[in-house]
């Protein structure tokens, strides 16, 4: 594309002026203020060349396909209609020195963008943040459940209106992004799995708003690079530094900025964890604007608003004022006519006759005014009384619109309410039904939603009456088992909210909070190890570490160790135990060893009778069963009959 610079002047479809460039932009896109000279309205135009447009990754192989693409798809998207989306107010394409380009027109907020107030040093309180990140959140789940993926939310796209309010714009084309291709802006709020080749999904747009909303507020934009590759390969596998101290807002966005896309929120639940802790936010105050206007900027604005001017009647200084002028009387008519001769026109004089008629009209006139003041003043001293209606559970807004008209005095106070939704109007005071005089003060009180729990300490008692206790403060209890080497089993060990770690005995809950009571299950099984073949202080300090005990049996011969170590073990190794559990120990008095019986040279069944009465075990049988036993192994290694071996080993039997 041109430089930005180049198209300072240029008008687009015979309407929209491009007056200066502004941040935002993209890799293959330009943002500008514009105005459109018909209606003298500031408009935001997002300006891109044709050949921009061209994708080979998603099948966009020419300009004239990516200009048809853009043409079904802007389309669409300026069907949708959202409160919290920068609505497109226009779009088309235009050839400006000789390259084509396609255009979007979006209306213009005061506030600027979010961008433009992080550059100039500013930063969002919590609270604050907390309210933008509603607004998009509410406009990510609109265009998620459109089927729409956003891929670049960023605080360059996001809006600040005349009401404080946000607005999220720069959802365009659906293209395959390519990592590579990034800008480094981009890739600052892109999320992990970018880097891996992954499109963008609708968790990616909840990291990307995690990450702004983080950044709004600390002014520090975590693993930023100096390419994008960089920038990308930085948060692989990183969870998004989010500090306690940013207090309860912390929690929501640690979850939104996980590195794994199945961990996060969507825009949905997002948006409930956010309201979900607004309770304990300090009232935020609106974002305020860039700048204040100018004095200038007000009156053009003002100017822009009607569709005409007041002028002043231009006087020529050149013009004689005593201009001869000739009389005529015509007795048929009421007025004397005087003409000038400089002019066709004649300027017309009322006769006496008319005269006194206006006199009596202005009379007439003055009489009325006099009773229609007298009534206004009437009205100002004696004031008239109003039946205060039944506002109980109307939004506010709603109930302030219905006495409006009664001239009344509002004063607004908020208390919490279990059954009252926050927002909604919980009584008047005076009571409705009332009657009062206009000038009069309506005390409304609205609800600031379910009043809060206050945590008790529950550790150390019975699970069920902890569990009964933190129910009936109206939190939504769930017992979880917890291993404890201290607390007996079945005592509450003590309670954890999930989405309010670090919270006290003492703290206030906002009710209907999920919370895990944890409830001890006593200490945790013990895996029981290997003793066979160690010395017997060995395997003291081994099972004492575990918390497990020996308890000693007579010695025995054994196989599985020499002679003076322990020979045999009971629970077998690897079986789970509790704590405190004894571990039966022989100490081994040599290997036990008896004769192999006579087998070689029999028949299967002969040998397979005589193994197990001895208490040996059969192995595996190779070659022809129907002959005699050609040769018997142990451990591999040929035994002849009447040999000694080990007691109970298994014996391998191979026929010719």
């Amino acid at each position: 594309m041109a430089g930005t610079d180049s198209m300072i002047g240029a008008v687009l479809a015979h309407r929209y002026r491009i007056d200066a460039p502004l941040s935002g932009g993209s890799g293959n896109s330009d943002v500008f203020e514009a105005t459109d000279i018909r209606s003298r309205k500031r408009l935001v135009l997002r300006l891109s060349t044709a050949e921009s447009l061209v994708d080979l990754e998603s099948g966009v192989l020419t300009a004239t396909d990516g200009v048809e693409l853009f043409k079904r798809q802007t389309q669409m998207l300026a069907a949708m209609s959202h409160a919290s989306l920068a609505a497109i107010e226009d779009w088309g394409t235009e050839t400006i020195a000789g390259t084509l380009y396609v255009f979007t027109v979006l209306e213009s907020y005061s506030g600027g963008t979010l961008r433009q107030i992080l550059d100039r040093g500013r930063r969002l309180t919590p609270s604050q943040a907390l309210v933008a990140g509603l607004d998009v959140c509410r406009a990510l789940h609109f265009i998620h459940g459109k089927g729409w993926v956003h891929g670049d939310v960023r605080p360059a796209n996001i809006f600040i209106g005349d009401d404080g309010r946000v607005r999220l714009a720069g959802l365009g084309m659906k293209r395959m992004v390519v990592a590579e291709k990034m800008s480094v802006e981009q890739a600052n709020y892109a999320a992990p799995e970018i880097a891996s080749g992954e499109q963008p999904s609708a968790q990616s747009d909840v990291y990307s708003l995690a990450t702004t909303l983080l950044e709004s507020i600390t002014g520090v934009l975590p693993f930023s690079g100096d390419t994008a590759a960089i920038t990308l390969a930085n948060r692989v596998g990183k969870l998004l530094p989010v500090s306690a101290d940013l207090g309860p807002i912390a929690a929501p966005l640690e979850r939104a900025g996980r590195p794994d896309a199945s961990e996060r929120f969507t825009a949905l639940d997002f948006g409930k964890a956010l309201a979900g802790i607004a309770e304990k936010m300090p009232l935020p105050t609106p974002i305020e604007p860039i700048a204040a206007s100018s004095f200038a900027e007000v009156i053009e604005q003002k100017e822009a608003e009607h569709t005409g001017e007041l002028a002043r009647p231009k006087i020529d200084a050149t013009q004689d004022s005593t201009v001869p002028v000739s009389v005529s009387t015509d007795p048929t008519k009421s007025t004397l006519k005087i003409k000038d001769e400089a002019k066709d026109e004649p300027i017309v004089i009322a006769s006496e006759n008319e005269e006194r008629r206006h006199k009596r009209l202005w009379v007439i006139g003055a009489v009325i005014a006099l009773l229609v003041a007298g009534v206004i003043g009437f009205r100002v001293v004696v004031k008239q009384s109003h039946t205060i209606p039944p506002l109980a559970g109307i939004i506010e807004g709603e109930a302030r619109n219905l006495i409006a008209s009664n001239g009344w005095t509002i004063v607004v106070v908020t208390e919490r309410n279990d059954d009252i939704p926050a927002g909604s109007v919980v009584r008047t005071e005076p009571e409705e039904g009332s009657k009062l005089k206009e000038g009069q003060t309506l005390t409304i009180v609205v609800s600031e939603g379910p009043t809060f729990a206050t945590l008790p300490d529950v550790s150390g008692a019975d699970a069920q009456s902890a569990i009964d206790q933190l129910t009936a403060l109206g939190l939504v209890v769930t017992p979880r088992d917890t291993n404890s080497e201290e607390v007996p089993a079945g005592t509450v060990i003590g309670w954890n909210v999930p989405e309010q770690p670090g919270l006290n005995p003492g703290d206030q809950l906002l009710k209907g909070t999920a919370i895990d009571v944890l409830v001890s299950v006593g200490p945790e099984l013990r895996e029981v190890p290997t003793l066979v073949g160690l010395k017997l202080e060995d395997a003291q300090k081994v099972v004492a570490d575990l918390g497990l005990t020996l308890i000693e049996t007579p010695p025995a011969k054994s196989n599985g160790a020499d002679k003076g170590l322990i020979g045999a073990q009971s629970p077998i190794p690897g079986e789970k135990v509790p704590r405190d559990t004894g571990i039966a120990y022989s100490i081994s008095l040599g290997p036990d060893l008896v004769q192999l019986p006579y087998i070689v040279g029999n028949r299967l069944d002969t040998v397979q009778t005589r193994l197990k009465d001895a208490g040996f075990v059969v192995g595996s049988i190779t070659g022809n069963q129907s002959g005699k036993l050609k040769q018997a192994l142990i451990g591999g290694k040929s035994v002849k009959n009447l040999t000694m071996v080990a007691r109970g080993a298994t014996v391998d039997l191979v026929f010719p």
